[in-house]
């Protein structure tokens, strides 16, 4: 029987990337494609993201955190309140944990 994450189909073009994205040169691909994409659809996609893999949920960090120093104020509150809710949103576990430390991330580029 299918578990509802498993029936779930991702629809993100950036997630069918990341998915994809196995030898160095998908995976650049893959970082321009973060990098370019608006903060928003990232922060939207980020709970599919995060669930990927060890790697890949640290390239996604770096990505927001680059984001973050580069926002103005109002934007920065944005993209930490947006993670945070993520966050708590998330079951207990290992992407939790990730996005845990997305957000920790943020807390210290805010200092």
């Amino acid at each position: 029987m299918a578990t509802d994450r498993d029936e779930r189909v991702p629809t993100s073009s950036i997630v069918m990337k990341a998915i994809d994205a196995k030898t160095f040169t998908e995976l650049q691909s893959f970082v321009k494609d973060l990098e370019s994409r608006p903060t928003e659809r990232l922060l939207r996609d980020l709970p599919d993201l995060i669930a990927l893999s060890e790697a890949k949920a640290e390239i996604i960090s770096y990505v927001i955190a680059t984001k973050f120093r580069h926002a103005e104020a109002g934007e920065r509150m944005t993209i930490r309140e947006s993670v945070a809710a993520t966050s708590e949103r998330l079951p207990h576990g290992e992407e939790r944990s990730r996005v845990l430390d997305i957000v920790e991330r943020l807390r210290g580029l805010s200092s």
